[in-house]
């Protein structure tokens, strides 16, 4: 069962036992009212037959010594119904239609009346009998009340609100199919942006202004919904990174293989002059070498992603006089001068991790026919930014946001002379990720490039894993 039903047919179910039970004991409550009115008009009634009775027997104190044309004649002074009893039980006079039972037997005391409501056929009434005494005679009195009346208002009331009551449920019924809807709607609009989303439309949100239970509900439901388009679109990058690597990869296979294979099968099968034996030897090395860069790049890109490194806390200015001798090597292989002012601070930080990054960066920026390379170092804030600036050919700002993404080369065709793989900043943005700091790379295409690199300064992280 839907919902929906379940909280129609519980409004329904709660809303017709409320009325009938509040119904039920208006009517009751009601009823009872009537009665201790009548029970009051038919003690009055007693009251005043019993004083007529005494002031008669006060009278005639011999009353019951005679025969029953005087008992006659004592009926015409009740003004209701009314019986007489000796003390003993035996009936003296009763002109009443339903005898009642031997006073005393039940009921209620008023005061040393009793009174007993009975009913028989049609005709309901109030009993009420007590004793009399005046002088030496002893009798019990009995009165009949008729409260018919009140039991046919009732019985009037009860068809009345039978009546009312099947009409407020008709006219209720649509009134609570109207809240139900109205309560479940929200809902099932989760439950359809649910499944729409579930389709693949993951931008599917939940459009609504109350700030109840279900807004709240709503509202955490459109917050998942981002939160899973994020981790869908996130991963569809990395699929879409996985097959631009594999495609890139087998492209960069392909071609120097080809040439190789080319070339060796030409040396096997025929003679060649000395020029073209070496010229075709030269080609096999350089592109040997190519394949050696791609397969140390890409190894050292798998290691980072499956080891954990403990960075520790290193003063950079003694790292960088350590790097030195490793940085000057590279400047001069490309012709380019060296510039080199690292001033006091300490970050965390993997030698070995660091060393690979900073002498990428520097080998880009000679294979960018760069003149004069400066790297500098200093504290700003809570931070430690190094920057390496070159006047080289620069980056096309428009290719900035690519250069860090797998083989992806601004000049393929002088990046594979100089046995390129376009996987340099690949790897340093992996070791910047590493270290938790931030890269920031800066070019006209035309002046040379600048990265920035901000590393925190702190204390020791130990387990940091990708």
């Amino acid at each position: 069962m839907k919902l929906f039903h379940k909280i129609f047919f519980c409004f329904v179910l709660l809303f017709g036992i409320a009325f009938q039970a509040a119904g039920c004991l208006l009517i009751d409550h009601a009823y009872g009212n009537a009665v201790e009115q009548e029970k009051k008009y038919a003690f009055q009634e007693f009251q005043q037959n019993k004083y007529l009775l005494q002031s008669i027997l006060y009278l005639e104190p011999d009353l019951f010594a005679g025969g029953g044309e005087e008992l006659h004649d004592l009926a015409g002074s009740f003004t209701v119904p009314a019986a007489l009893y000796h003390a003993d039980g035996t009936r003296i006079f009763s002109n009443m239609g339903t005898e009642p039972e031997l006073p005393g037997s039940d009921g209620e005391d008023d005061g040393g009346a009793y009174f007993k409501i009975s009913q028989e056929n049609e005709t309901c009434g109030i009993f009420v009998y007590g004793p009399v005494r005046q002088g030496d005679t002893d009798v019990w009195l009995a009165t009949e009340t008729d409260i018919s009346g009140a039991v046919d208002a009732q019985k009037r009331m009860i068809v009345y609100f039978q009546r009312i009551y099947l009409a407020i449920l008709c006219v209720s019924f649509p009134v609570i199919f109207l809240l139900t809807k109205i309560l479940t709607g929200s809902i099932q609009k989760v439950g359809k942006a649910a499944r729409r989303i579930a389709a693949g439309n993951y931008s599917e949100r939940i459009r609504t202004a109350g700030k109840d239970e279900i807004g709240e509900l709503a509202a955490d439901f459109n917050r998942m919904a981002g939160q899973v388009e994020e981790k869908i679109a996130a991963l569809s990058d990395v699929a879409r990174q996985k097959e631009d690597f594999a495609a890139n990869f087998a492209h960069e296979l392909k071609t120097p293989l080809t040439s190789v294979i080319g070339y060796a099968d030409m040396l096997c099968r025929r003679e060649l002059p000395q020029d073209e034996v070496r010229s075709a030897a030269g080609y096999i090395l350089r592109e040997g070498m190519r394949l050696e860069a791609l397969s140390l790049k890409l190894m050292d890109l798998f290691v980072l992603d499956r080891q954990d490194f403990v960075l520790e806390k290193m003063s950079v200015k003694e790292m960088f006089e350590d790097l030195e001798q490793g940085i000057g090597p590279v400047c001069k292989k490309h012709g380019a001068r060296l510039h080199m002012d690292i001033g006091e601070g300490s970050i965390a930080a993997e030698y070995d991790l660091f060393k690979t990054m900073i002498l990428n960066l520097v080998d880009n920026a000679g294979k960018a026919d760069s003149r004069d390379l400066w790297i500098s170092g200093k504290k700003e804030g809570d931070s430690y930014r190094i920057r390496i600036t070159d006047n080289g050919r620069g980056i096309p700002p428009e290719e900035l946001g690519r250069i860090t993404e797998a083989f992806y080369m601004v000049d393929k065709s002088r990046a594979r002379k100089q046995h390129g793989a376009g996987l340099g900043m690949t790897l340093v943005s992996k070791i910047v990720e590493i270290h938790g700091a931030g890269m920031k790379i800066e070019s006209d295409g035309k002046t040379g490039t600048r990265i920035c690199l901000d590393f925190v300064q702190g204390e020791e992280r130990d387990d940091r894993k990708i």
